[in-house]
């Protein structure tokens, strides 16, 4: 009996250390969901518009527009390349289909479609960089709390990241650190698939887009000069539907 007592204590220990572990997760995550405004206040921003670009050496490199429709999934994306040639995709995101047009010219077959998938891999890549806060619970999203550290005086929660055959590149990993006072995630480490080094971006400043949803609108990384920023990020109320259909 004494042993059955024994072996009962140490199954009790183990699930109760085992919840308060999962609790402090819960916990750092809530802080970040209340450091960005709050779930709800995400539910409720139904139009995203942003631009993502790519600044080395004080020039802007690459630069990307979009339009979301998060109750629908119609999405617009616009880019200019380097000849002056604009590319508009209109397409939605759950089906994946939709008609690019390249100086306001349709394409078609293989072209179209090939057009659509780059623009859908592209909305991928850059809504990640401006919203993974509110992405740690999407399905097939694996977090871990690892022990926490300091960066430049601030302690700091770090949550561990990785992807159940989720998205388009699922080996990637990331590290958030958390700010343990405000919640703010502050930079990230990652280490992308395929890749044997892992880079640290610093995330500074962070804005409001509009409705109470709080986002960083600058990924910094020192060692290469290089900056992912979002010079235009917001919350809009309504947009011209047509925006939707019309290049």
């Amino acid at each position: 009996m004494k042993k059955l007592a024994y072996w009962g204590f140490i199954v009790i220990s183990f699930f109760s250390v085992s919840s308060l572990k999962a609790q402090d997760k819960q916990q750092v995550i809530n802080k970040v969901w209340k450091a960005v405004g709050g779930k709800s206040t995400f539910e409720k921003s139904r139009y995203l518009q942003f631009t993502f670009a790519l600044e080395r050496d004080g020039k802007t490199l690459a630069s990307r527009d979009h339009l979301w429709d998060r109750y629908t999934g119609d999405y617009r994306f616009e880019t200019t390349d380097q000849d002056g040639k604009k590319t508009v995709v209109l397409f939605n995101i759950n089906t994946k289909k939709g008609t690019a047009y390249q100086d306001g010219t349709a394409l078609t077959g293989e072209a179209n479609d090939k057009m659509v998938q780059k623009a859908y891999a592209t909305f991928i890549n850059d809504s990640y960089w401006l919203m993974v806060p509110l992405k740690l619970q999407d399905p097939g999203v694996n977090t871990e709390l690892m022990p926490s550290e300091e960066v430049n005086g601030t302690k700091c929660d770090i949550i561990h990241l990785n992807f159940d055959k989720v998205g388009l590149t699922p080996g990637d990993q990331y590290w958030l650190f958390v700010n343990d006072d405000t919640g703010q995630i502050i930079q990230w480490k990652f280490l992308l698939q395929g890749q044997k080094n892992s880079s640290i971006f610093v995330w500074s400043p962070y804005q409001d887009l509009g409705n109470g949803l709080k986002l960083s609108t600058k990924k910094t990384n020192e060692e290469s000069k290089s900056s992912i920023y979002f010079p235009t990020a917001k919350v809009l109320a309504s947009v011209e539907q047509d925006i939707f259909i019309k290049p």
